[in-house]
């Protein structure tokens, strides 16, 4: 019996065969693709991400295909890999970008040649120059034979595994729907959500081994983006369908105003984004392994950019008059203290509270006060080390757990491999969510994802906790977890829904607060 995963491996190397077979002559063009349709082209063309694609955007199969591997290429290929395929392709990806690092129009020429043989000229003699052009790291240059024989094909692989992921993810993708979604007038109330955290560039290297110290490792990969805790919660809460503004500090760099229009590009408000002049955006540098294990060192810059209380006052009224606000540990304790004063300001009309505690604060402790007004605390076990009484070994999270519900808090979420346990109410009930399982591990942004779920299903619910919200939003963040390998991991709601239509998990009663 053949399982899904045999079934995949068979598609993947299938359409690698095909993309192989146009990589010749003039590449990948829609008059190619039209001639194969009956036959050589055919897996590309029924692909199920190019029908949606197809029926979204109203072109023909062709089109639709050639468009999708452009953004495929574009979205979900990263260094050296990318640039092989949009060369051996024509695909014309990095013809702007090229131009404006200065590489000569007779290079792009080349590269982009109707001809297979002149397009790996090009790119083999431009090898360092290329890679530079894009800000990634180059390796050495392959041999010609090397390129044709090992580098070429395993390109082709790995373009084929991420259009068959389109195929079963895209319900996550910005660029295609399901056919069947739900009509606009059916979905759920939107909600408003304010986001108080960090807005900072990361800088990831993607590798298989950490060095050992005094050493030195090459990286696979390389990407430069937008992150931040509270960044990432804002694009996810976004992508839910939440009107959702962001309160952060911003430079006026250009890494600053890439965070902007990235912001923008997503659907997130950012007229309440503090502009600081003059100085440099803070950096995370991220080592990230194969299944999406990593480890970071922040440099935050926070004697130059950071919010105030003060700042956080200018925004009093959009604070007090959210359905559900967002924070992190990744402002100033004072302020973040603030933020949750001022949503409290009308304790009778006030919105739901949910506090991510990473990085936590150290040798600062949270005063009684503020514990008093966080509905929903999200963390990590680790975390939770630095609530623990003084000299309190072994460390056990389940009794710091139970004490920070004395503090105040109304509900703890522990996230722990893909799974979540909920400790809540008066009686300290604790609620178990399974884990859907996963062959990548937690990604450093599942847990933003989980915050951004956990606020959209409770507006839905219009603020009343329950099993069914819980596993909700575990869905999402096992989404975030499943779509590590793609640019764009934050789930949609239709794409936590088909997750958990596939996974036989049944959840009734449960805590409520």
């Amino acid at each position: 019996m053949t399982n899904r995963s045999d079934k995949q491996t068979a598609d993947v190397l299938l359409l690698a065969s095909v993309l192989e077979k146009l990589r010749t002559h003039d590449g990948l063009t829609i008059a190619r693709l039209k001639a194969g349709e009956s036959g050589t082209t055919a897996p590309l063309l029924e692909l199920p991400a190019t029908r949606r694609f197809a029926s979204v955007h109203e072109l023909d199969r062709a089109r639709a295909a050639r468009e999708l591997v452009i953004n495929c290429v574009r979205d979900d290929l990263k260094g050296t890999t990318q640039i092989v395929a949009d060369a051996i392709l024509a695909l014309g990806v990095h013809t702007t970008s090229y131009a404006e690092a200065g590489i000569e129009e007779r290079v792009t020429r080349s590269l982009y040649n109707p001809s297979l043989g002149p397009r790996r000229e090009a790119l083999l003699n431009n090898w360092h120059r290329l890679h530079q052009a894009l800000g990634h790291q180059p390796g050495e240059a392959p041999s010609d034979r090397s390129l044709r024989g090992t580098t070429e094909p395993a390109v082709l692989r790995e373009l084929a595994n991420q259009l068959i992921r389109r195929a079963i993810y895209s319900v996550g993708s910005k660029t295609v729907t399901m056919l069947d979604a739900a009509p606009a007038a059916d979905a759920a109330p939107a909600g408003r959500v304010i986001v108080v955290g960090g807005a900072v560039m990361d800088a990831t290297f993607r590798t298989k081994t950490l060095p050992e110290p005094e050493t030195s490792s090459e990286a696979y990969g390389f990407d430069l983006s937008p992150g931040g805790k509270g960044l990432t919660q804002a694009v996810a809460a976004a992508r839910l369908g939440m009107r959702t503004s962001l309160i952060a500090a911003v430079t006026d760099d250009r890494f600053g105003e890439e965070i902007l229009q990235y912001l923008h590009d997503e659907g997130v408000d950012t007229s309440l984004v503090k502009r600081i002049r003059g100085r440099r955006t803070p950096f995370t540098g991220v080592f990230e392994k194969e299944l999406g294990d990593s480890i970071a060192v922040n440099w935050r810059n926070e004697k130059q950019v950071f919010l105030s209380p003060e700042d956080l006052d200018d925004h009093r009224d959009h604070l007090a008059g959210c359905d559900v606000l967002l924070t992190t540990f990744e402002v100033p304790r004072e302020t973040m203290q603030q933020s949750l004063a001022l949503a409290h300001s009308d304790p009778l009309n006030r919105p739901l509270v949910i506090v991510t505690p990473g990085q936590p604060y150290v040798d600062e402790r949270i005063s009684r006060d503020t514990f008093l007004r966080i509905d929903y605390l999200v963390a990590h076990p680790w975390e939770l080390g630095h609530f623990a009484a003084q000299g309190q070994t072994p460390f056990d999270p389940d009794p710091v757990a139970r004490n920070l519900l004395a503090f105040g808090v109304e509900a703890l979420c522990v996230l722990v491999n893909g799974g979540c346990t909920v400790y809540s109410g008066a009686a300290h009930d604790v609620l178990s969510v399974p884990t859907i399982p996963s062959i990548y591990k937690e990604s450093s942004a599942a847990r933003d994802a989980f915050c951004a779920a956990l606020a959209a299903k409770l507006v839905d619910n219009d603020g009343k906790f329950s099993a069914a919200v819980a596993l909700w939003a575990t869905a999402a963040m096992s989404c975030a977890t499943a779509d590590f390998p793609l640019t764009n991991s934050m789930p949609d709601r239709q794409r936590v829904d088909a997750l958990l239509a596939r996974f036989p998990f049944s959840m009734n009663g449960g805590a409520s607060t």
